[in-house]
Order: structure tokens, then C-alpha cells, then sequence
């Protein structure tokens, strides 16, 4: 079921690429104001395919710690908006101009741990930022399958074509370079960048599990042992502080001029 909801999904993302390729976005690369527009316009099918998660203090929790770091370092010609939708699926995902969805399945995999999820907010911001869904499309990883579309576009293919869709990835070094910005801007905003450490060793735990509802994300945002490694390094870099391992320490997060909570 989840799957086939995801496939709906980014039919519908493809179907929307390609009404803005043909009538709004022309040449080799979307403006700001078009990152936005489709955006807005993606995150309505999201909200159309899945449920928001119903419960209220969820919301309030991603949202506050969205805003809290989109204020120091959020790109203002963007619009962020923070949501949680109703999943048991542990990943997290940013639509051009600014919305950013995050799973039920990955706020209950960090529990209470709110450094852990700032991280993840970070990584997903520092993608919108650097806009990277915009790099994807000039690089021609989303145009083949928009031109597929509107040539060879059937009732038929449209399966096909939305499996090719969910095979999309960001590059290892769009994946590197939101690791070391998640890590600044949450240490920025005042929480402890070795969360980004914690989740990615929670990922990595998984992994070796069998937990089939982290397979999206692994697909996604693509894993390897050297994004832990070059995570602890960055970590260094900016607290001066040594990063620590899988589990917090009382009292330990680094100390700096960012406003805690």
C-alpha cells in the first residue's frame, strides 16, 4: 500500500514537470519564483496521495524546529514549511522552493531526541538552499523522463516511467555537501550537530536489520560508511571539539553562540 501511494505520488510530481517543462519553465534551469511555484504546487498532489499525521504536538515539534533553523540560515527567497505525513516509512524529502515533508516513521526512530531530528530538518533545508532538485534537472536526470513522457506518455508506460522516477537519487556530493551544511546550520541554531551522526548510524543499524521502511530513504539519499566519516570530520571542524559516537552524553552537546531553547 505504501508503496503503490508513493508511486501515485511521483506520477503526479511527474505529471506537474511536465506541464511546467511545456508552459512556465523554460530553458536549462528553473528561477527561484519557479522553484517555488512548483513546489507549492508538488506539495498540494503530496497532501492529495498521503495523510498528514493527525497528531498536533508531531506537527508543532517539526515545525518549530524547521523555523528555528530557517531563520538563521533559510534562503529568503524560498518558502519553507515543515509537515509530518502519515507513514510508517523512514525518510525525509524537500520539494523545490521550500517544503519540506518528514515521515511518522522517522519521528518515531529518533524518539525525543530533537538534535537528532534538527539534523535532519538541516540536511533537508541545505537541499531547498542549494537547490538541488534545480542542479538534478539541468544535469538532465529528471528531463529524459519528462520527454518520455510526453512522447511516448500512455496509460501504459505511466507505471514504467514512475518506477524510473523512484530510482532518482541526489548525487553523493549533493549528499556530502548537505551533510557538512545540516551540520553547520544546526549548530548554528544552538543544537548538537552529532545528531547527524546518531541518525546515520540509526540508518546504518537498520540497514543491517532488514528494516524495509528505511528503503526509500537509502535509495534516496544515497549511504555509505565515508558520509559517517566526513560527517565527524566537518563536526570537528566547526565545534573544535572531538564528535562523538552513537549515543549522547548528559551535558555534552558543543558549546557556542547559537540560542538554545
Amino acid at each position: 500500500m505504501e508503496r503503490n501511494r508513493l508511486r501515485k505520488w511521483l506520477l503526479g510530481l511527474m505529471l506537474l514537470g511536465v506541464v511546467f517543462t511545456l508552459t512556465g519553465c523554460r530553458g536549462v534551469t528553473w528561477s527561484k519564483k519557479e522553484e517555488v511555484r512548483i513546489g507549492q504546487q508538488v506539495a498540494a498532489e503530496v497532501e492529495r496521495v498521503y495523510k498528514l499525521d493527525p497528531d498536533p504536538r508531531v506537527q508543532e515539534r517539526v515545525q518549530l524546529i524547521g523555523q528555528r533553523i530557517v531563520a538563521l540560515v533559510g534562503d529568503k527567497d524560498f518558502k519553507f514549511s515543515f509537515k509530518v505525513l502519515e507513514s510508517k516509512e523512514v525518510n525525509a524529502f524537500a520539494l523545490p522552493g521550500g517544503p519540506i515533508y518528514v515521515f511518522r516513521g522517522l519521528i518515531d526512530l529518533v524518539g525525543d531526541d530533537d538534535d537528532m531530528l534538527a539534523c535532519v530538518l538541516a540536511h533537508e533545508i541545505a537541499h531547498v538552499n542549494r537547490r538541488h532538485a534545480n542542479k538534478q534537472y539541468t544535469q538532465g536526470l529528471w528531463r529524459g523522463i519528462l520527454i518520455n513522457l510526453t512522447t511516448q506518455g500512455k496509460v501504459r508506460n505511466a507505471a514504467e516511467i514512475a518506477d524510473a522516477l523512484m530510482q532518482l537519487r541526489y548525487s553523493r556530493q549533493h549528499e556530502y555537501e548537505a551533510d557538512r551544511l545540516a551540520v553547520e546550520y544546526a549548530y548554528k541554531a544552538g543544537y548538537d550537530p552529532n545528531g547527524l551522526i546518531r541518525f546515520l548510524e540509526i540508518l546504518k543499524r537498520e540497514e543491517k536489520v532488514g528494516n524495509r521502511w528505511i528503503e526509500t530513504n537509502l535509495r534516496t539519499h544515497p549511504f555509505s560508511d565515508r558520509r559517517i566519516e566526513e560527517v565527524r570530520k566537518h563536526i570537528e571542524r566547526i565545534t573544535g571539539q572531538p564528535a562523538q559516537g552513537s549515543t549522547p552524553q548528559q551535558g555534552s552537546a558543543p558549546t557556542h553562540g547559537g540560542t538554545q531553547q
